[in-house]
């Protein structure tokens, strides 16, 4: 390799990694937004150098700058990566106010996913203290098959992205139970605008969850998690879910959507 072509390497290598840096840096310590003096120093870089990294990075939509505040923040291009942060996407924002205001009203969990290729991600969270603990944090992944918020979102996408997905869901054989009744399934969360799932994708968990609409389509689903002991399935369909609704329409009118 030619002396130039070496330096050129080393430059594009060096310049990956101040990318990675910066884009690590998102989410930690519950931070989701930074101005290039906050990188700067957090990461002990010229301004410069970060600069440059940062304009790439916003010219190719990873991240998003705020012009009256100045602030960098996470693209949802970030998604493409599979980044298991997540932390400082546009909708987890928007969201965080809705969820909140229904957990208070409810004294339930309740989760904000978004599908990422064969997986639903969790992208947001607001916890209270039940009967048992589970591992489930931001960036945890769930398959969409069992859980409520999976049938929520897969309901509303394109007839043939779900085939395509079911059918290599079946080549990987992590497809459960049979295509048909899954497809009814679907059908019934767009009659009755929710989902539910009866200890089916986890035991000693019930939900409910609802689709969340942007102004491109389907963004994510919305749920609300029980424990059968407190509340039946029955009772979380009829007391809880209406509930979920109306914030799963206003939360999808605040994104955008006008369907």
């Amino acid at each position: 390799m030619k002396p130039e072509e070496e330096r050129a390497e080393k430059d594009s290598a060096s310049s990956l990694v101040r990318g990675l840096k910066v884009l690590e840096c998102f989410g930690q310590e519950k931070r989701h937004r930074y101005t290039l003096s906050e990188l700067a120093r957090r990461l002990d870089m010229p301004k410069s150098s970060i600069y440059r990294v940062l304009k790439t990075l916003a010219r190719m939509d990873y991240l998003r700058y705020e012009e009256h505040s100045k602030h960098y923040y996470l693209g949802v291009r970030v998604l493409s990566l599979g980044f298991a942060v997540l932390a400082g996407m546009e909708l987890r924002e928007i969201a965080r106010p809705y969820m909140e205001m229904l957990s208070r009203e409810c004294n339930k969990t309740v989760n904000l996913t978004v599908l990422d290729g064969m997986e639903m991600v969790y992208v947001e969270r607001i916890s209270v203290r039940s009967i048992r603990a589970y591992n489930i944090s931001v960036g945890s992944r769930i398959r969409p098959w069992n859980s409520a918020a999976g049938k929520a979102l897969l309901a509303y996408l394109e007839p043939s992205k779900v085939s395509e997905m079911i059918a290599k869901a079946k080549k990987e054989g992590v497809f459960p139970g049979d295509e048909k009744k899954f497809l009814n399934a679907l059908e019934d969360v767009r009659n009755n605008g929710f989902a539910a799932s009866n200890q089916e994708e986890r035991a000693g968990i019930v939900a409910v969850a609802a689709p969340v609409f942007s102004s491109k389509g389907v963004a994510g689903a919305i749920n609300l998690v029980a424990e059968p002991e407190e509340v039946p399935i029955d009772v979380l369909k009829t007391e809880y879910a209406p509930k979920l609704m109306k914030v799963g329409s206003q939360l999808s009118e605040a994104l955008g959507y006008r369907g």
